[in-house]
């Protein structure tokens, strides 16, 4: 029996013989009528959250199939059962007049939650492996199994390869022959791997930078396989926006390899991916209909200058540093991967176990303070409490130092730090002619100089927390004054010994102030550091000296 006919027979139609007759009386049918019978016999038919329809065998595996793509669309499976049925290809109109049919069956049914590769229900985290017989790992505190028929439904897309089947007794530390990094930075990688089951949080972006030759392009695309192997592990830039919601809807994990720039369209678009958050864009082939794009997933970066990065994105970055492969330790690609086929089973049980581990700990993890991705940071810290590293310590260090290096991008936060050196109080108009060089008319505004208060105004609200971080003071009045006119507070971090004020030496003493608050505790002693009371950032020794216990725009 071909596989054709076995679907059809798995859906309880029964092949015809053309020899007893039943060939010709389906030719008595219309093609579209026969293919909506078949649908109608093999599939359930639902519509998910986002408005998509899909089809769920009756009978066997419970993966799901949506109504048009590639060769694991509903619309292929049907054509492939059409053909076993009545030894004709279908005629593309009666698929199209199918589908139609099919889409209003589906659009009766109340919408489905569709999960792509992991998911959480009834307590336990899920992993789709990914293969025709529609199995995932369940993983709860202190375990994993593998079930048969999971209760969520996933979906597949022409990206989505299977997975190993994981094994018991592994051991993290083969994942080390892999992935090159800093030790240091080891238990980052480890909670972002963590991470990647919980698809309700925001997921923090890693970065990997390091030399040439360190590998970074392997580590990404090893990052992405362990537990979304894709048939595209690693990406190139998308063009535009169109491009990239394309990309990034086709997988959990969406590796972007060797960017060289960071366009904003394209750093808002990862912000708005890894938090969940949606876009409105009009619907194709309509001309006022909209339709709302959202999804998360799960980013990684390799090679884009963190200098060039802006702020909401950096706050959101996990820098990641490789070291340099030694000649004697490089492995050619026809080597690397059929190695990496072998472990990859050990290195995937490995990750389960830490997250079963992760699970059972969480509950009893608290934090000081929560920072930006504080769902990242209580995994982070769970992991740390499990192998007793302090991989949280490393993670906020870095993101100190991230605040710093996004404020370099900006051409007037760069002006400002050069311009003041002690503390400003004024409209964001007087702010702009005070850093507005006055050239006799020849100064030219370089890009992303904003031309207007208002555009002021808004660069203030954004920078303002990488300038917080960075050690700066950062306030507005809201325009409770006799003017009505909104008034902002620039303070600069205290001067070091020598300092000049150039841009040169506001490395070590403003946009590079990534050390302030160490710098305040050692020369005023660790009571002047008073962190705000709802950011957790510290407040400038002058703001805590008058009492102050939260920035005001906080």
């Amino acid at each position: 029996m071909t596989e054709a006919e076995e679907i059809v027979a798995g859906a309880g139609v029964a092949v015809p013989d053309a020899a007893d007759g039943e060939q010709a009386k389906e030719e008595k049918k219309s093609a579209s009528t026969v293919l909506v019978e078949l649908a109608q016999a093999s599939y359930r038919f639902g519509v998910s959250e986002a408005g998509e329809t899909f089809g769920v065998p009756r009978v066997g595996s419970p993966v799901v199939f949506l109504l048009r793509g590639g060769k694991t669309s509903l619309r292929a499976q049907l054509a492939r059962a059409y053909f076993a049925r009545v030894r004709k290809a279908a005629p593309q109109q009666a698929l199209a007049d199918a589908l139609l049919v099919i889409e209003g069956f589906a659009q009766e049914e109340n919408p489905e939650r569709l999960e792509i590769r992991v998911a959480r229900s009834d307590g336990a985290f899920w992993l789709d492996l990914g293969d025709p017989t529609g199995r995932a790992v369940r993983i709860k505190p202190g375990g994993w199994t593998i079930e048969d028929e999971p209760p969520v439904l996933f979906k597949r897309t022409a990206l989505t390869l299977p997975l190993p089947l994981p094994v018991r007794g592994g051991s993290l530390d083969e994942l080390w022959e892999w992935l090159n990094f800093d030790p240091a930075d080891r238990p980052l990688v480890v909670a972002w791997l963590v991470s990647l089951f919980f698809p309700e949080m925001p997921h923090p972006v890693p970065n990997l930078s390091g030399e040439q030759g360190s590998g970074k392009s392997t580590a990404g695309k090893v990052m992405s396989l362990i537990v979304d192997p894709t048939g595209a592990p690693a990406r190139k830039a998308p063009r535009d926006p169109e491009s990239w919601v394309t990309a990034a809807t086709g997988s959990w994990v969406v590796s972007l390899d060797n960017l060289s720039d960071m366009p904003p369209w394209l750093s808002d678009a990862i912000c708005r991916a890894v938090t969940g958050d949606g876009d409105v864009r009009r619907k194709l082939y309509t001309n006022t209909d909209l339709e709302v794009i959202s999804f998360r997933r799960c980013v990684i970066l390799n090679g884009i200058d963190l200098g060039a990065v802006r702020g909401d994105l950096a706050d959101r970055l996990i820098p990641l540093d490789l070291l340099i492969i030694g000649e004697d330790n490089r492995l050619e690609e026809e080597e690397l991967w059929p190695s990496w086929q072998e472990a990859h089973p050990r290195i995937l049980g490995a990750v389960l176990d830490m997250l079963a581990s992760v699970a059972s700990q969480l509950p009893s993890v608290r934090l000081a303070r929560k920072p930006r991705m504080a769902d990242f940071a209580r995994i982070l810290k769970a992991v740390d409490e499990l192998s007793g590293t302090d991989g949280l310590a490393r993670y906020l260090s870095k993101q100190k130092a991230l605040a710093t290096d996004s404020l370099t991008a900006d051409v007037f936060i760069v002006a400002v730090a050069e311009k003041i050196d002690t503390t400003f109080t004024g409209t964001a108009s007087e702010l702009l002619v005070l850093v507005t060089p006055d050239d006799d008319g020849k100064w030219r505004a370089p890009k992303g100089w904003p031309g207007t208060a208002r555009a002021v105004t808004t660069r203030l609200r954004r920078q303002a927390p990488p300038m917080r971080k960075a050690g700066w003071m950062v306030e507005d009045d809201g325009g409770a004054n006799h003017s009505n006119a909104v008034r902002w507070t620039l303070t600069p971090p205290p001067r070091e010994v020598g300092d000049s004020g150039s841009l040169g030496s506001h490395s070590s003493r403003s946009l590079q102030g990534r050390e302030f608050a160490s710098q305040a505790s050692q020369e005023n002693g660790p009571s002047q550091v008073v962190p705000c009371t709802r950011c957790g950032l510290p407040l400038h020794p002058a703001a805590a000296a008058g009492g102050h216990t939260t920035h005001p725009s906080c």
